[in-house]
């Protein structure tokens, strides 16, 4: 192996072009900050440039329900026990009656027929569609003790509060345990950000986003605590950022919502064009 030149530094930096750890946030950091301002308790974003460490933190310490973006960790758990042996990805699950559920995602009408399903087929359709029916299943797998190693083994000691709340900034981090791939297998970090970019779901983030450029991402939306979030690692080539946005409209109206997904949009465009 060859030493490298700069035996004190990131050993990727030696291999990492100049420009791509060049970056210059101050525009977004003004708008991102104006907006928290503006919102201070009704929105949360963090934005990192993955290369420098470069970051924003909009209302750090808000805390808001973080409907569906919980999938992602039930995703990352139910993973770890594959690689553990207590499951397997060609293993098949059925859904119980009350697993089914219309929320979000077809499988409800799918697996009621009592069919089954392999985990592999059921963790796509959690993270590409976000479906509840498999989220539901996957529970019956997992218990507090799942959870409680996941934080310890991460240092995401803080990522919930005491009423499963959580900050743009605290979730952001679990990107970074996949992009790292420091609980997971490589292998099984990938496939996890793999389904990601494969989201069904276009608005919010997406949106701010051209076509062409991969996002690997995790939306939630509730509409008893009227909340929209969008998570996600944006794969500029060789200036990829991570950014997290969740917001508290005033209701669950189509009025609210579309001011969400207007926000995330502009959010999303300033965050692009700052990084490109």
């Amino acid at each position: 192996m060859n030493k490298s030149s700069f035996p004190m530094l990131d050993p990727f930096r030696e291999f990492t072009p100049a420009e791509n750890y060049i970056i210059n946030i101050t525009n977004l950091r003004k708008y991102l900050a104006t907006l928290g301002d503006k919102y201070p308790e009704s929105i949360t974003i963090y934005y990192e440039n993955i290369n420098s460490g470069a970051n924003i933190s909009v209302n750090k310490d808000l805390r808001l329900f973080p409907a569906s973006l919980s999938k992602l960790v039930q995703a990352i758990l139910i993973v770890n026990k594959v690689e553990k042996g207590q499951m397997s990805f060609d293993q098949k699950l059925k859904a119980a009656p009350e697993d089914l559920s219309s929320g979000s995602g077809d499988l409800y009408r799918v697996m009621s027929d009592g069919r089954s399903m392999t985990v592999e087929e059921l963790l796509k359709e959690l993270l590409v569609n976000s479906d509840n029916t498999a989220q539901n299943i996957f529970r019956h797998h997992l218990d507090f003790s799942d959870y409680e190693q996941f934080q310890n083994n991460t240092g995401l000691q803080e990522l919930y509060n005491q009423n499963g709340f959580i900050s743009s900034k605290e979730y952001t981090r679990i990107l970074r345990v996949l992009y790292t791939s420091n609980f997971l297998e490589p292998k099984n970090s990938s496939k996890i950000l793999a389904y990601m970019a494969q989201s069904s779901f276009h608005d919010y983030l997406s949106a701010g986003i051209p076509g062409d450029v991969k996002f690997a991402h995790k939306y939630g939306e509730n509409k008893d605590y009227s909340i929209f979030a969008d998570s996600g690692i944006v794969y500029i080539p060789g200036k990829p950022y991570m950014i997290s946005v969740i917001i508290k409209g005033k209701d669950s109206s189509d009025e609210s919502r579309a001011w969400a997904v207007g926000l995330m949009k502009e959010i999303s465009e300033q965050a692009y064009l700052a990084s490109k």
